[in-house]
């Protein structure tokens, strides 16, 4: 009863709805975070404890693991990015607070991770790998040299020292090389990464571990990246995602793509936010009917109106139905298909003057062959509103033929309904640019962290597809490549041999190079 009269009053309805709100949204967004999260603490054999985090790719299931070791000065707290460029390639990814100053106390704990791993359901421990960064690199190869049958398959160094003058050549790491699975006796492949800048550890010194490895028989391969620092900024991400598409094709073999799902897949299959709010939405109208039908009971006569009151609602109806049906043109005609009658309504209704000329050109284009109306004046409204944004010119033809067209490969069939989706991840990495071959840089750097190059069969090369699969070949990225630096302003097509050209501000030339690794 006290209930019931609270629904009556409408006294507890907002807090609750407020608190159902809040609910769906936490519940939301636990369902679009792709990974699970496992904290732990682990002890040695002498009883120092260590804690330790393992990112797990949803669902979770048993998948191949990475074991990451942080840089100087490193924290689990500060591995996040880190982590999670591994993890979206479906592999677990563990990290620890090791201990930075001594070797010894480093290898006790590393022997009780690789302990607890090996009683993990969710741990593939017929598909390990071990991963690197400056000191962390270095304490792991030295581990791996006095523990040479723990070893992984795959062993990464970024940035380590390499063999320095305390490094005797006479290194037989090869020598009790073996796996600590079964009887296998494969060797660990090695894959070291250097920047060619590199300011605290040279290059020579990695150039020169890989030919020690190499004489010794095991299979090595070096990456010298040119220009970067010891910290491999500002090409990191790209780094990390290349070599976790290392550790995925080498771990899981031929099918290592096979059934690869990304992460935009991940959350596209998710319900939609509504169905999360559809409890606080119940309960709102809910309470509000119950108010509405005790309200009514408590009026004894209805009020009289006089002819102003009643001109002006009636005034207010027919405002609304103005309003209800200039927006219902709007929301409903753009998902026709375009022909001459639904572009001759949309001149009409939709498109503003200083948009003419750009919708004149795009209508004229013979692409929009079962293409909805909506795409083209996605284009026509997204690509203008962008120029204005960006700090650099571009001349009106450049810009019509490479910026605003959504043509790329020139197939009847090409899929053109990319542009939204490509401008809202890449304009805030570059809206602060104001020369285009550095917009074109960022874009590069963060195309290349989204999405994923491998050897596939038959890959699909329309944009959607590769941005909601987040994979594709060659060819394919450098297809995704140009509709990237178009969505932001950049002029940009493919040239004859397939590679994305860009515009400088006076002369074509090659769009900036990606970093891949080819094992």
């Amino acid at each position: 009863m006290k209930l019931l009269n609270s629904l009556q009053t409408g006294k507890f309805v907002p807090a609750i709805f407020l608190v159902l709100v809040f609910l769906g949204a936490l519940l939301w967004a636990k369902r679009q975070d792709p990974f699970s999260r496992q904290w732990f603490t682990l002890k040695t054999a002498g009883h120092d404890s260590f804690k330790c985090v393992a990112v797990l790719p949803k669902p979770v299931r048993k998948c191949p693991v990475v074991i990451y070791a942080h840089g100087a000065g490193g924290t689990l707290m500060n591995d996040g990015n880190d982590l999670r460029q591994m993890a979206e390639l479906g592999l677990a990814v563990v990290s620890w607070e090791y201990n930075q100053d001594n070797q010894a106390v480093f290898s006790d704990e590393f022997k009780s991770l690789l302990n607890y791993l090996g009683r993990q359901n969710w741990a593939d421990t017929n598909a390990v790998c071990w991963v690197g960064f400056s000191l962390g690199a270095n304490r792991m190869l030295d581990f791996a040299r006095t523990h040479p049958k723990l070893l992984p398959q795959l062993l990464i160094q970024l940035g380590g020292r390499g063999a320095d003058q305390s490094t005797p050549d006479s290194l037989l790491l090869a020598a009790s090389n073996q796996r600590n699975v079964g009887s296998t006796n494969s060797k660990c492949s090695i894959l070291l990464v250097h920047g060619e800048a590199d300011e605290v550890f040279p290059w020579t010194n990695t150039w020169k571990l890989a030919s020690i490895l190499k004489a010794n028989g095991l299979p090595v391969k070096l990456e010298i990246i040119p220009g970067l620092p010891h910290g491999m900024e500002p090409e990191r991400g790209p780094v990390f995602r290349s070599f976790a598409e290392c550790c995925r094709t080498h771990l899981l073999g031929e099918g290592a793509w096979r059934n690869y799902h990304s992460i935009a897949q991940w959350q596209a299959e998710a319900p939609p936010l509504w169905w999360f709010f559809l409890p606080a939405l119940i309960w709102m109208v809910g309470g509000l009917l119950i108010w509405l039908h005790h309200r009514s009971n408590r009026l004894i006569k209805k009020t009289r109106l006089d002819r102003g009151e009643m001109v002006l609602r009636w005034l207010a109806a027919i405002l609304a139905s103005w309003a209800i049906a200039e927006c219902t043109i709007r929301m409903m005609l753009p998902q026709f298909p375009v022909s001459s009658k639904s572009l001759s309504f949309a001149n009409h209704f939709l498109i503003q003057s200083k948009s003419q000329a750009d919708f004149d050109f795009l209508a004229g284009q013979p692409i929009w062959h079962e293409q909805k109306l909506k795409t083209l004046l996605s284009h026509v409204e997204l690509a203008g509103y962008n120029r204005k944004l960006i700090n650099w010119q571009v001349d009106d033809n450049i810009y019509r033929d490479y910026v605003l067209s959504p043509a790329i490969t020139g197939r009847p069939d090409e899929q053109l309904n990319w542009r939204r989706s490509l401008w809202e991840e890449f304009y805030p990495r570059i809206r602060h640019e104001t020369v285009l071959e550095d917009a074109a840089q960022a874009v590069m750097r963060h195309l290349r962290e989204r999405v994923t190059i491998a050897t596939l069969s038959n890959p699909s090369h329309e944009v959607p597809d590769i941005w909601l699969r987040q994979i594709t070949d060659e060819a394919g990225f450098e297809i995704i490549y140009v509709a990237a630096l178009r969505s932001v302003g950049i002029p940009a097509h493919l040239a004859t041999n397939g590679r994305a050209l860009c515009w400088d501000g006076s002369k074509w030339q090659n769009a900036p190079e990606h970093i891949v690794f080819h094992w």
